[in-house]
Order: C-alpha cells, then sequence, then structure tokens
C-alpha cells in the first residue's frame, strides 16, 4: 500500500491518510492498513496486535476527523476547540512516552520510547506530534490548491507560499492546465 507523507509533521500525513481526488478513498480502511501506516511513519506497531488496531478504527477514523478541522482553523487562523485541546491532553496523558538519552556518533541524542503499545500508543504519538506542532511551530498549515485534492501539509518553503501538495502531482496538473488554456485562446 502506498501512503501520502507530503505534511511535513506527522499528524498531518495521519490527516492525510483519508484523500478526495473525484471520490473519498481511506488509506487506513482497516486494522492491517492502519497498522502498515504506523510503521511507514516509523512508529512502532506491535504486528500481533491486527486486531486491536482493527478494534479502534472507529477512534481512529474520529480523531482523523478532529485533527482535520484542528487543521482547517489553523489554516484559517480561528481558535482550536477546547474540547479537542481536552482529548490531545488525555491520549498524551494515557499514554505517556519516556525520554532516553543515548550515545550518537561522537555526541549524545535523546530518542522518544514508549510506555504502552498498540493503536492507542500510535493516537498518542500523533496527538503528541500535534501538541509540539501547535506549540513550536509557525502555523503555516495549508490545504493544496488543487480542488479536487484535500492533502493539508505544514508550509515550510521560504516565503511560505507553497501552493501544492506536490509539484510532481497537482502542481504540475495545475501548470499544464494553464498552459493548455493559454494554447487555446
Amino acid at each position: 500500500m502506498s501512503f501520502i507523507f507530503l505534511g511535513n509533521a506527522l499528524w498531518l500525513d495521519f490527516v492525510n491518510t483519508q484523500i478526495i481526488d473525484g471520490e473519498l478513498v481511506d488509506l487506513i480502511g482497516g486494522g492491517d492498513a492502519f497498522m502498515q501506516w504506523a510503521r511507514a511513519a516509523d512508529i512502532p506497531a506491535d504486528e500481533h496486535a491486527t486486531h486491536g488496531f482493527d478494534a479502534a478504527l472507529t477512534e481512529t477514523r474520529l480523531f482523523r476527523e478532529q485533527l482535520r478541522a484542528a487543521a482547517n482553523d489553523l489554516s484559517a487562523g480561528t481558535a482550536l476547540n477546547p474540547a479537542f485541546i481536552a482529548d490531545i491532553n488525555r491520549r498524551m496523558a494515557d499514554h505517556p512516552v519516556a525520554t532516553v538519552l543515548e550515545k550518537s556518533g561522537s555526541g549524545w541524542a535523546t530518542r522518544s520510547m514508549p510506555v504502552t503499545e498498540g493503536p492507542e500508543r500510535v493516537l498518542a504519538d500523533i496527538a503528541s506530534d500535534f501538541a509540539r506542532f501547535v506549540a513550536t511551530e509557525d502555523t503555516n498549515v495549508r490545504k493544496c490548491s488543487n480542488e479536487r485534492c484535500c492533502i493539508m501539509f505544514y508550509d515550510t518553503s521560504k516565503n511560505h507560499t507553497r501552493r501544492w501538495c506536490s509539484m510532481e502531482a497537482c502542481g504540475n496538473r495545475a501548470k499544464a492546465a494553464g498552459r493548455r488554456a493559454r494554447v487555446a485562446q
């Protein structure tokens, strides 16, 4: 299965597991796909916990909808829903992450280690990424300018002028359509 990692933030990549290109496509339609996405996103997921991932799909989809709403709020510059922030804090408290100091080359580095496992831990990692993002990043969250695309991304371009989820996909399509329109005139 091919997942989309264009969001420049884990939580936005999770939001982008539901895409629209003429029709709605859920890239994590089952527990196995959710577990595969977690692994692709470098979140350890116990392969023996497939049933747990299947059981957590309703909660997973609801959380993804809440994150999409938060992305839209950040993009529009509106306040985040206080109930959603309480849910983020609950997820992080229920599934804490321990930080470990390790030797790295000639220096030191920290690494996060989960205290719990399973789908709830994956959602807690996503919640932690959202919390870190909101607390430390400027909130240049954008939606792709292609009206048929719903990919959300964090605009890290120098002038914060990125318009497309990727130039290879939507950007090239828009440029080709513009070129065709100019030639037709």
